[in-house]
């Protein structure tokens, strides 16, 4: 059969139709190839999205754990817990640095096993060791600060514990560290039973975990920061009173139970102002941490059958510090082997300092509570003070009683200053060669709301103590110098005004500017004004008050030393010291004309003279001592003889019924402005007394 014949046309279709084909397949086999990449795609997509999170249902689960967490030991036992169970690897092991070798890693015996038994050999090792930086995989890790992956432990060189994993069917293993501002605090490594290839989103995602457990180790830093600052004393470390008071506490419950005895000792170092006053307060700072070195020290194991002793030894503030003795059966030895130390020469980076401790003890009663116990040891460290300092003075209940009694002494002081229950009265001060007033001495007086006038004796030292001197003496001051102006005026006399200063004053150091200020404000004169102070605040103080003294000198104010011969003044500190008048104290004078007294009386006559200073006799009550007082070339005189402590108006009368010359003896003006001294003494010397007379 013939075919049928094709003609052009039928050419060109079937040509259409071919290429029509092929751009239909060509179309259906690029959308099974987009079809297939959108597939992939979403399967990537969920697979990553399935990843995502898990690593936030990880990192969730961390935080929340470490957020309930109630150490680090327990945080890090989850964190590894939750990675352990993320990853599927079986054992998980924290490190944390060493208390004894702190640039070191070691165990911190915190593991996820899922077979103890089988990792027991494994642990035992890694418990063992100390992972120095570099050495094996933490050292490797502390080293860097960075993380480590270890695909199989046979071939790691560093890794130090092959057998033991060997053993424990351990093939690899990774180790991220845990960092606080770029430091290695801790490291937690990671082991499988299968060689692993490395896997840089399981670091990362590891690492975020151990961030979390940095921010757990950081809040727990911060918390023992603000419990040390809370219960421990900053500067020396040891317990402060609130620590003090939680053992005391504790020891005197236990006591109640097995009829055990509690002592508390309270000490204070002995004229510490001093050292802060001369040496600074960095010196100071040096002598409070040497002394709680020392009394940790000194307290020891076998004076206590209760806690360790260490934990009793506390600062309180300042320089004082307490001690718990726990079942103590001599508390004196504890506070006499104490003093004994103490004793020893201090070395600071500048000197040596002596010290000196005063103590005051008291036992727990029954019944009592821990804040009476160590009010009472305090009252006796004070009583101890009173005594002579350096003593050791076990507590009585009288001295409660006066220990009230004191209190309430401040208390009625703050009130008589409000109140102005306070006057001055003055006492004259005669020349020995004439016999006239020359001066005065401002003596301050406390009338007291039931009537009764107080002398100085009964409320200046509780002033001092409670720093009320300091107002009560800016007080006489500013009324002595009022009250000298005016006599000035109504009298045309030449007469001195002398003020007490107390110690307390002379540490303030607007202490010059407040004699100046007061001058200013008065109108007096500065050689009009006469300071007086005692001997033993003289020599206690340093060259910054010695100097400020002398501004005042040479202001034209005149320095006496008051009570002499009763401290330790030597001929070198008289030389030193700038004052100009010495007044012989009391009990020197009561006893004369006796030979012995009179003795050290004409002793200081001549000293001051020697020196060319005008020698003032206080106490003077009989004729008999004022002449022996002449004989001897004294120049001034104060006491009874010659006129008690008076009110104003009624010394007034005394200074009218006299004519005082501008030329009289008086203490005037610097001794530099006459260089023959304060007064005119005879060219010979006054005899001496008889005891004192050289036998041939």
């Amino acid at each position: 059969m013939t075919p049928p014949e094709v003609g052009a046309g039928d050419v060109d279709q079937v040509r259409v139709l071919e290429r029509r084909l092929a751009r239909e397949r060509a179309a259906r086999a690029e959308a099974e190839a987009v079809a297939e990449r959108a597939t992939s795609e979403l399967y990537e997509t969920v697979q990553q999205l399935t990843r995502s999170t898990r690593v936030a249902e990880l990192l969730t689960e961390v935080a929340a754990r470490a957020n309930e967490a109630a150490s680090v030991q327990q945080a890090a036992r989850a964190a590894l817990a939750s990675v352990c169970g993320y990853t599927g690897w079986p054992v998980g092991h924290a490190l944390v640095r060493s208390t004894i070798v702190p640039e070191a890693l070691t165990s911190a015996g915190v593991w996820h096993l899922d077979d103890e038994q089988a990792c027991a050999g494994f642990r035992a090792v890694s418990e063992e060791l100390v992972f120095l930086p570099g050495v094996g995989l933490p050292g490797q890790i502390l080293q860097t600060g960075a993380p480590l992956w270890a695909p199989e432990l046979d071939m790691h060189d560093k890794f130090a514990r092959k057998t033991s994993a060997r053993d424990g069917g351990l093939r690899a293993g990774f180790g991220i560290p845990v960092l606080i501002r770029s430091e290695t605090v801790a490291v937690l490594e990671f082991f499988a039973h299968e060689i692993r290839p490395p896997d840089e989103d399981l670091l990362r995602v590891v690492g975020f975990v151990g961030a979390q457990l940095a921010r757990v180790l950081e809040r727990e830093a911060a918390e023992e920061r603000l419990r040390q600052l809370a219960l421990f004393d900053a500067l020396t470390g040891l317990p402060n009173r609130m620590l003090l008071m939680d053992r005391l506490r504790v020891s005197m419950e236990r006591s109640q139970h097995d009829r055990s005895r509690v002592d508390v000792l309270y000490l204070d170092i002995d004229d510490f102002k001093t050292i802060n006053d001369s040496q600074g307060h960095q010196a100071g700072d040096e002598v409070l941490t040497a002394v709680a070195t020392h009394l940790s020290e000194a307290v020891r194991q076998t004076d206590c059958w209760g806690r360790p002793v260490p934990s009793t030894v506390a600062r309180l503030g300042g320089d004082e510090f307490a001690i718990v003795l726990d079942d103590c059966p001599d508390p004196k030895t504890v506070a006499a082997r104490i003093q004994k130390r103490l004793a020893e020469p201090l070395r600071l980076e500048a000197n040596e300092v002596f010290l000196g401790v005063s103590i005051g003890t008291a036992r727990a009663e029954d019944g009592a509570e821990p804040e009476d116990v160590l009010a009472a040891a305090n009252v006796a460290m004070h009583a101890a003070k009173h005594a002579g300092k350096g003593q050791y003075v076990v507590f009585a209940p009288h001295m409660q009683v006066e220990a009230r009694r004191r209190h309430s002494l401040g208390e009625q002081l703050h009130r008589a200053i409000d109140n102005e229950e306070f006057f001055l009265a003055y006492q004259p001060v005669v020349d020995l060669d004439g016999g006239q007033i020359i001066g005065v001495e401002a003596l301050v007086r406390w009338r007291h709301p039931s009537g009764r006038v107080a002398p100085p004796d009964e409320f200046i030292p509780r002033a001092e103590e409670t720093g009320l001197i300091l107002p009560l003496g800016r007080w006489v001051l500013s009324q002595a110098c009022r009250q000298a102006a005016l006599w000035r005026q109504q009298f045309a006399a030449d007469f001195s005004m002398a003020v007490n200063v107390s110690g307390r004053q002379l540490r303030e150091p607007d202490f010059l500017e407040l004699v100046r200020s007061t001058l200013r404000t008065t109108g007096l004169d500065p050689g009009d004004l006469c300071l007086e102070m005692t001997e033993s605040i003289l020599m206690e103080h340093d060259d910054g008050a010695i100097a400020m003294l002398t501004e005042l000198r040479q202001d034209g104010i005149h320095l006496a030393i008051d009570d002499f011969g009763t401290g330790y003044s030597s001929l070198a500190a008289l030389r030193r010291l700038p004052f100009d008048i010495i007044k012989i104290d009391r009990s020197f004078v009561s006893a004369l004309p006796e030979d012995d007294a009179g003795t050290i009386a004409w002793a200081v006559v001549r000293l001051g003279h020697t020196l060319d200073i005008c020698v003032l006799a206080e106490g003077v009550e009989t004729a008999e001592q004022r002449d022996a007082l002449v004989s001897f070339g004294c120049d001034r005189a104060q006491g009874f003889l010659f006129g008690r402590p008076l009110p104003p108006e009624e010394l007034e009368g005394l200074l009218a019924a006299q004519a005082l010359p501008r030329t009289s003896a008086a203490v005037t003006r610097p001794r530099a402005a006459r260089p023959t001294g304060l007064r005119a003494r005879p060219s010979a010397t006054p005899p001496r007394p008889r005891s004192v007379q050289r036998h041939p």
